[in-house]
């Protein structure tokens, strides 16, 4: 028996190695409730990529479940049906194709945003034909840097750095100068998840429920506190979630809500 559990745990440690020192650095800001994950794309850029679950599920679950060093929550879903608002790409593979949901493209026609909407921030993970990968934020429909494809992508929104602009990606409607109606709170002061490039560094950054942010200030803290070239929101509010280690958030302390999509770092 003691032979059979000795070969077992063998075999889960091969299955799943340890987590790699100073993979992640990891530090919450002075400013009591902000947490920023920063990772070295240049040495670990192949353990970063999406994750899309079946049906909706914690963070939490996600990172028992998986051999992942870290677990955030990631694009936007719709909560009546768990279906995905985001576009999201795999291996090459197109995972989740916002524009095969019927239902929100007809809708969105109506209310004149599906360009907007379709064409919202996204982190991309290129690579080229010798296995070299960038990292890029930018628009969805914005072309691809020459020599390079997509191998993985996640879009939420909006887009933080170098530009804001929440009207082009159809998070704010103004008419006659007023605020008619926004998304997902966007104006106002909720959790937030942020992720931000900077030389060969992804940052990860998480407003928690005692350091809440609205689109503005969020963009201020990533410019102001840690320089960011390139930044842009991930799913916020209730969504907010983190796993890493000792170190689990949600919008409600340690809650949780179930979601759709994720990005992970690989161990």
């Amino acid at each position: 028996m003691k032979k059979i559990l000795i070969l077992t745990m063998a075999f889960l440690l091969s299955f799943c190695p340890t987590i790699a020192k100073e993979k992640i650095q990891v530090q919450k800001n002075n400013d009591n409730g902000v947490y920023i994950f920063k990772i070295n794309t240049k040495k670990y850029g192949n353990k970063i990529k999406p994750y899309v679950s079946k049906k909706l599920t914690t963070a939490q679950k996600v990172y028992d479940d998986n051999c992942f060093d870290l677990v955030v929550n990631g694009g936007f879903f719709d909560v009546k049906n768990g279906k995905s608002v985001s576009n999201i790409v795999i291996d090459n593979e197109i995972k989740e194709d916002v524009e095969n949901y019927n239902e929100l493209i007809e809708g969105l026609k109506q209310e004149g945003r599906l360009e907007k909407v379709l064409s919202r921030a996204e982190l991309r993970v290129l690579e080229n034909k010798r296995h070299k990968l960038k990292f890029d934020i930018a628009y969805h429909n914005s072309p691809v840097q020459k020599g390079y494809r997509i191998k993985h992508s996640i879009q939420a929104g909006p887009g933080l750095i170098p530009e804001m602009d929440l009207v082009k990606e159809g998070f704010v409607v103004i008419e006659d100068d007023i605020v008619k109606s926004q998304s997902v709170d966007i104006l106002k002061r909720r959790e937030r998840t942020a992720i931000g490039l900077k030389g060969k560094y992804l940052y990860i950054v998480i407003f928690t429920k005692d350091f809440k942010v609205d689109a503005n200030e969020m963009r201020e803290y990533l410019l102001d506190e840690l320089k960011l070239q390139k930044a842009m929101a991930l799913d916020g509010g209730l969504s907010t979630s983190l796993n890493y280690r000792d170190i689990s958030i949600g919008s409600l302390g340690k809650y949780q809500r179930r979601v759709k999509s994720f990005l992970v770092i690989e161990r």
